[in-house]
């Protein structure tokens, strides 16, 4: 399998470090797209034929006609089929996975539903955030990115197998962007508020609805007892917990 040029189109580091292992991968050049204009990005994609693109923390949809002229590979940061979409590794929290980690797939004219190249696990525990976990998921893409190349290559692919409600239902599709918008809800229990407080690390500020007005969540604290939370206007909320799983608000 060959290709007549190479382009790697994304954010970040995991972008950077992919279009270096590419290089040596093919030992061809790899071109790096950094315009982010949609019209731009369409003109340019359109007229692009027999080629390879990696799409490592990229956002742009590629049209129907760039899908069938190219070869696109694509990251995604979660066990696909399950939370597809954006903020996959939110969903993963706030859901309760056991488990997340990486995907990199082969890239089709729906959105995350390609033959899988590979995908490498993250055990998650009751303490992760969603920062963290996104950084040990860039990682993880990096380091497994070389040999989805090679199962590329040698056309070593698996179709995404899943129930209708395991991947549309298991969050992070497009219409649900993020869990509730981005809205802390206190009639969720205790543990929900704690997974989603958790889920939002690293992300713009989650936010509460409260006595008619919206505040932002600067800083929150858990123990066994209560839920802390540092609101803007310098409101502290506590949430106290109770054994039947029901709790009790305060602020000041």
């Amino acid at each position: 399998m060959s290709f007549e040029k190479i382009y790697i189109i994304g954010k970040g580091r995991v972008a950077k470090v992919c279009a270096k292992i590419a290089t040596q991968f093919f030992s061809q050049q790899v071109f790096e797209i950094t315009e982010q204009d949609t019209k731009e990005l369409d003109r340019f994609f359109s007229q692009i034929k027999n080629a390879l693109i990696i799409s490592a923390n990229n956002f742009y949809i590629f049209k129907k006609e760039c899908v069938k002229n190219n070869q696109i590979i694509n990251y995604h940061n979660s066990l696909l089929p399950k939370h597809r979409g954006l903020n996959a590794h939110i969903w993963s929290i706030f859901k309760n996975d056991k488990k997340s980690g990486i995907t990199w797939h082969k890239v089709e004219e729906s959105i995350d539903t390609g033959d899988i190249l590979i995908q490498k696990e993250i055990l998650l525990d009751e303490n992760i955030s969603g920062i963290n976990l996104l950084r040990k998921q860039h990682e993880l893409a990096i380091e497994s990115f070389e040999e989805g190349l090679s199962n590329l290559i040698s056309n070593q692919s698996i179709p995404q197998k899943c129930a209708l409600n395991e991947a549309v239902l298991g969050g992070g599709v497009f219409n649900r962007k993020l869990p509730n918008n981005g809205y802390l809800k206190l009639s969720w229990n205790a543990p929900k508020i704690h997974r989603f407080l958790r889920a939002m690390e690293g992300k713009r500020k989650a936010k509460i609805k409260l006595l008619g007005g919206e505040f932002e969540i600067l800083f929150y604290e858990c123990d066994v007892n209560c839920i802390h939370l540092v609101l803007n206007q310098q409101i502290n909320l506590n949430i106290k917990r109770s054994k039947n799983a029901n709790h009790q608000t305060t602020f000041h």
